[in-house]
């Protein structure tokens, strides 16, 4: 789902570099140009991605800058067209190919391995031309203030086609995912940078390696937040900056589905507990083995009204099937279409700028307190909750 629909999964990304002309809308629009999408809808072709308008999933050109330029954010579509030839279709055209050849040459019993390579070539191009693309489209909302980047996919595939795709279109500018010690680094006061240095577990500054050596971030977030969610109010408030004033009261808890991941006997083992839970007596009995929690729905609340809902991917601070409080479009007939979907673009963006604010604002809060010297007597009381089987 596109990043301005009700729910959309949303991965991060941080900028760095800078473009030869600077943010230049002339500029980015030749770029963004350069690879734009086109159709293999007319041809064998079997994929083809480049960029579209947001508006337009199927305009690959950017005539002028108000195309996707919306104040400070720059927003446009990565769309990707692939086709795809089920297994058997394909082994069926390849006999009928190759028993046509062995009529044709009724002195050879079976078919050579040369011919059957040029068998195998013509029977996926006949396909091909045959089969209609499958079109795939994710959004990107680039904020310029803030060298970020939100992209509507968290698959692994996808991630990788866009950072690809957006380095071929800006080559001067870097992008790095906005992984766990990233967003740490960002939230946590001066004060604070040597001893969030002193626990990075990472020897370069490498993503890969910042995300894999830093793992115990996210799972102790989530470890903290669920004994916070039985064991308190849940009541925080706002101390990030963002659209949301300082000090503005929230809610935030797990709820609804929790996904545990641990070592066993026969390997790495999964426990997944969903629906409503009233003392989490599976998930206690899973983190007293040693399992840790990789995933968890997440709920921030300010009223009735103004909720919150993402899956928290633990590893990689993925907002999966990101929802923010529903846009309540005007129905006046007489309004200019236009003006009411740039109205709605920005309720939508700051109704995911304030997620973000509540969420960084709970980030920091865990890591003022496992960065003290009281995290310890913190681990003591979460271990005795732990065992105590009455909780």
């Amino acid at each position: 789902m596109g990043i301005l629909a009700a729910s959309a999964s949303v991965c991060h990304f941080q900028i760095t570099g800078s473009l030869p002309d600077g943010t230049s809308p002339e500029k980015i629009t030749a770029q963004l140009n350069s690879q734009g999408f086109k159709s293999i809808e007319q041809s064998a072709e079997e994929i083809s991605i480049g960029w579209v308008t947001l508006d337009d999933p199927d305009c690959g050109e950017f005539a002028h800058p108000g195309v996707f330029q919306r104040d400070q954010y720059l927003c446009f579509s990565l769309r990707q067209d692939r086709r795809r030839i089920p297994a058997a279709l394909y082994k069926r055209q390849v006999n009928h190919l190759g028993e046509q050849f062995l009529n044709n040459n009724p002195t050879l019993k079976r078919v050579p391995k040369g011919e059957l390579e040029d068998i195998r070539d013509r029977a996926r191009s006949l396909l091909m031309a045959r089969t209609l693309p499958s079109p795939s489209i994710y959004d990107v909302c680039w904020d310029t203030e803030k060298n970020l980047i939100r992209f509507s996919s968290l698959g692994q595939k996808m991630v990788e086609t866009f950072m690809g795709l957006f380095h071929q279109t800006f080559p001067t500018l870097r992008l790095s995912l906005y992984h766990p010690m990233a967003r740490a680094g960002q939230i946590v006061p001066d004060t604070l940078q040597a001893d969030l240095q002193k626990s990075n577990r990472a020897q370069t500054d490498s993503a890969i390696e910042q995300i894999d050596a830093n793992r115990w971030l996210g799972n102790e977030f989530l470890h903290w937040l669920l004994y916070r969610t039985l064991n308190s109010d849940s009541r925080y408030t706002v101390s990030q900056p963002g659209p949301l004033l300082h000090q503005d009261p929230f809610l935030a808890y797990l709820d609804d589905r929790l996904l545990l991941v641990g070592g066993g006997q026969e390997g790495q083992q999964k426990i997944v507990v969903a629906g409503p839970q009233d003392s989490y007596r599976e998930v206690k009995a899973a983190l007293l083995q040693g399992k840790l929690i990789e995933e968890a729905t997440l709920h921030m609340q300010r009223d009735d009204e103004s909720a919150w809902k993402l899956t928290l991917k633990a590893e990689r601070f993925y907002f999966g099937s990101y929802r923010t409080p529903m846009i309540k479009p005007d129905s006046d007939p007489t309004d200019d279409p236009a003006a009411e979907a740039e109205a709605a673009f920005f309720t939508k963006i700051a109704a995911i700028e304030e997620g973000e604010q509540m969420f960084d604002s709970l980030l920091q809060g865990f890591l003022y307190l496992r960065l003290s010297d009281a995290w310890q007597d913190e681990l003591e009381v979460m271990g005795k909750w732990l065992q105590d089987d009455s909780a």
